[in-house]
């Protein structure tokens, strides 16, 4: 009789860690005010523009002189290593030949027609600039093969690209309720939900990402049900171990 209530607690005990590991597993933003998807799609700044505090290189085809962290030679035009310069907190830099340059708010586009136009004018004939941000990056937590801090250059990026330059998503990964967080023109942190489980959808959902976004894909109640009961299991193991030497000696 003794034997058979150790018995029966031992399956109680295990299958109340079970039910209590099937609760929601959500460590990061769970109560942020959600936005429409809409407001996101719609923002009219979705081009990254240039901002003061960046680093950015500007190349000009053929004069490698005039160029600071050129793509068009062997001089580097990676972060950490390069040769960049930094938008000052006037939104100025300063080029060579040209001097001080108000480039800041433009986008990049709008950067290199507005060089073209100034060193055109200090006797470069056609010139062809390129500039490029080296300072946007986009963060992606959670449930995905390659979490971390990833850097977009000039060209817009949208969730689904994103999610590809990590690999892929986890088994784990609840790809319905993917956040998107973002600060809008007030400093206000905002976030939108996105599914990507609906094909029919997919167009609508895949928005635009911009520079300083944080993407958070939650992991299922699976994940949690999984990781309590790799923990329990050992013990488990014990307790039925107990059981059986108990039976042996004690019955």
């Amino acid at each position: 009789m003794l034997i058979d209530q150790y018995i029966k607690f031992t399956l109680f005990l295990f299958l109340t860690v079970c039910l209590f590991g099937c609760e929601t597993y959500d460590p990061l933003f769970r109560h942020n005010p959600t936005q429409n998807i809409g407001a996101f799609k719609n923002d009219a700044s979705m081009e990254p523009v240039i901002r003061r505090g960046d680093k950015i290189t500007v190349s000009i085809w053929g004069h490698d002189e005039l160029s600071v962290g050129s793509i068009n030679s062997s001089f580097s035009a990676n972060e950490a290593t390069g040769r960049w310069l930094v938008v000052d907190e006037t939104g100025e830099v300063n080029l060579p030949r040209v001097g001080r340059v108000n480039i800041a708010s433009y986008n990049i586009k709008e950067a290199n027609y507005l060089l073209e136009s100034i060193y055109e004018r200090n006797g470069i004939r056609d010139p062809v600039v390129n500039v490029r941000i080296l300072s946007h990056y986009i963060t992606l937590l959670g449930e995905v093969i390659s979490p971390g801090r990833y850097q977009i250059d000039n060209e817009t990026i949208t969730l689904i690209e994103l999610l590809g330059k990590a690999e892929g998503i986890t088994k784990y990964a609840k790809a319905d309720e993917i956040r998107v967080i973002r600060k809008n023109k007030q400093g206000i942190m905002e976030e939108v939900r996105v599914d990507l489980t609906n094909i029919n959808s997919l167009a609508q959902n895949n928005i635009i990402l911009k520079p300083d976004d944080v993407i958070y894909i939650p992991p299922s109640k699976v994940k949690r049900f999984d990781t309590t009961l790799e923990k329990i299991t050992p013990i488990a193991g014990v307790l039925t171990s107990l059981a059986i030497i108990f039976s042996v000696f004690f019955q």
